[in-house]
């Protein structure tokens, strides 16, 4: 996979570019995710399992119309990353007794383990990320993210 550096950067210091900047970032990041997760064995999990399994280390169980709003994915998203995990033993689903359309969703054992685990690799990914940047550019870059997150969701445009 080519680095950073060898990505084209041209556009990426200009306004227009801020969407395939925001994909750079989340591409690498994911690489970095995928790679800590090799080195640490775990190897029948992806990236995209992150959201749930951190969102159940929060809060569990949960609700699946809960978690899928929580990790801001659609519920048929959700259930595939759930339908996977499941039948990877991180979590299993349990039919809410009082709504016989409703799901929990909650750890396993298996899963459970994996706290420290995602804990450690999202700290990796956290100093990697903000190397060289103090903390004032931080607070700045995270305020402006959250201005333009924002901007997207006025547009009441669903997450995928």
């Amino acid at each position: 996979m080519p680095s950073f550096a060898q990505t084209d950067t041209r556009l990426m210091g200009a306004e227009d570019a801020i969407f395939a900047m925001a994909a750079a970032i989340r591409e690498h990041g994911n690489a970095l995710i995928a790679i800590a997760l090799e080195r640490r064995g775990v190897r029948d999990l992806l990236p995209a399992h992150g959201a749930v399994l951190q969102a159940l280390f929060a809060e569990n169980p949960l609700r699946m119309q809960v978690l899928a709003r929580r990790i801001g994915r659609r519920k048929n998203t959700l259930t595939g990353l759930i339908d996977t995990l499941e039948a990877r033993g991180y979590c299993r689903r349990e039919r809410v007794a009082s709504d016989g359309r409703g799901q929990w969703v909650a750890l396993t054992d298996k899963g459970e383990a994996m706290r420290q685990t995602q804990a450690d690799i999202s700290e990796e990914l956290l100093r990697i990320a903000w190397n060289g940047i103090d903390g004032s550019e931080r607070r700045n870059c995270m305020a402006t993210l959250r201005k333009v997150l924002q901007s997207l969701a006025d547009h009441n445009v669903p997450c995928l």
